[in-house]
């Protein structure tokens, strides 16, 4: 995972840690947490995003489906 994909998933403040392969993951509005190598918000957490359970496209935490699969 980089530091785009953490972006993507709600992780905004998150920060590459200089000379290192390494990410300090953070969110500005709740306390992140990594559980075996995958970042994790709080439950309730308004950045909190996953991916469409139909077309893998990032979405909000409180949708199962986008909108072009949702239709």
């Amino acid at each position: 995972m980089n530091l785009k994909q953490l972006k993507l998933l709600g992780f905004d403040n998150s920060r590459h840690v200089p000379f290192t392969k390494e990410y300090r993951v953070w969110v500005s509005q709740c306390r992140s947490l990594v559980i075996n190598g995958y970042p994790t918000h709080e439950k309730g957490c308004p950045n909190a995003m996953h991916e469409c359970r139909g077309c893998n496209e990032i979405i909000p935490m409180n949708q199962k489906y986008c909108e072009t699969c949702s239709l």
